[in-house]
């Protein structure tokens, strides 16, 4: 199993000393202990904010990476962190362009806390008519599926080549009808999404 940090800040007081600091992150962070994958996005809506996913072989990687940076970038953290979030990756997919860079990617949230039935739900649209449509989507890199056991809540991380194929899969998706057994009751979407442009990325780009 792998583990996801995702880490957003809302505002970027300097953008240089940012950029600065993005540079520094893509040459330290791939050289702690079970490193496995980064990309750095930039907010379309609000260019003044960002996130950063990593991927790791161990959640208690996850958990010190921070430790293990500050300690080789000694100093205060250049940004302040708006959300700091460790999750499981359930589930993983490739595009037909999973081998080209990414240009723009989506987070897809689904605050917590989920019953049961709305976690079973949710994991059968995902796999069995979402991720089927995308697969197909010119432009579609891939994407991971993220769980949290003790939230209850979780979130989809969707890459592609540019904002223009993250859009024709929207449409894609959203154009599907339901499969025989899926309740709409239950279908109540994501909470929100925020579309990124990806400014780097360290590893495969899925």
């Amino acid at each position: 199993m792998l583990y996801a940090r995702l880490q957003t800040v809302s505002v970027i007081q300097d953008r240089d000393e940012g950029e600065i600091a993005e540079r520094g992150l893509m040459k330290i962070v791939p050289g702690h202990p079970g490193f496995a994958g980064l990309w750095l996005m930039e907010a379309v809506e609000d260019t003044a904010g960002g996130a950063l996913l990593t991927l790791w072989r161990t959640e208690e990687d996850a958990r010190l990476a921070s430790a293990r940076t500050e300690e080789k970038r000694p100093g205060p953290r250049p940004v302040s962190l708006f959300n700091d979030r460790i999750y499981e990756v359930e589930g993983r997919f490739e595009g037909p362009d999973a081998a080209r860079p990414p240009g723009a990617a989506v987070i897809v949230y689904f605050d917590g806390a989920h019953d049961d039935d709305w976690i079973a739900s949710a994991r059968y649209a995902h796999d069995k008519r979402i991720v089927p449509v995308m697969r197909r989507v010119p432009g579609m890199i891939g994407g991971f599926a993220l769980w949290s056991p003790d939230q209850r809540d979780g979130a989809v991380f969707t890459l592609a080549v540019s904002l223009e194929a993250l859009a024709r899969a929207e449409k894609a998706v959203n154009s599907t009808e339901l499969l025989p057994g899926e309740n709409p009751a239950l279908l109540t979407g994501p909470d929100r999404a925020v579309v990124h442009r990806v400014s780097g990325y360290v590893g495969a780009p899925v």
